[in-house]
């Protein structure tokens, strides 16, 4: 088992908390993160998940004592690709997210906000990115079918991180 997203556990350490926030919008796939969430409140975790609406929000949760999971959509993942899981602590995976191009509907990017969280000294090496597959993110539109299989994927694998804590 593993403490944190980057350092083994202490035998008969106390599991750290987890946080799991859901970003999200009403816009076709980018209701991923919220439906992520959604799936993941009919389990017993509940207290430990939010659905938030902008990736500034994200900053003052960076001074909780818990591994952060930061579920979002993405335009321009890898075409056989429907969920990355990467660690925001990892430089090989920070090279993997710029390679997305940034897009979204929440004015700032993600990445760039991290960075931002890292210059006023709060801590992302609890960080984990779940990023889901997304194709459109047009006003007042249900969600794709092949961002309904990411939700899937993503929510079976969230909940098992979550039981294994």
């Amino acid at each position: 088992m593993w403490y944190g997203t980057n350092k083994k556990r202490l035998q008969g350490a106390e599991p750290r908390r987890q946080v799991v926030l859901g970003l999200g919008s009403s816009h076709g796939d980018d209701q991923f993160g919220w439906t992520v969430i959604d799936e993941l409140m009919q389990g017993d975790a509940s207290d430990s998940l939010r659905k938030i609406r902008s990736p500034i929000d994200i900053v003052t949760w960076l001074d909780v004592d818990a591994d952060i999971h930061i579920v979002d959509a993405v335009v321009g993942l890898p075409a056989n690709v429907s969920l990355w899981r990467l660690d925001f602590a990892n430089p090989d995976h920070r090279a993997q997210i710029q390679t997305i191009p940034a897009q979204g509907t929440h004015n700032l990017d993600l990445y760039e906000v991290l960075l931002i969280a890292e210059s006023l000294g709060k801590s992302t090496d609890q960080v984990v990115l779940w990023l889901g597959r997304a194709e459109t993110l047009e006003p007042i539109q249900s969600i794709s079918p092949i961002t309904r299989v990411a939700v899937g994927v993503c929510s079976t694998a969230l909940k098992r991180r979550l039981q294994a804590s």
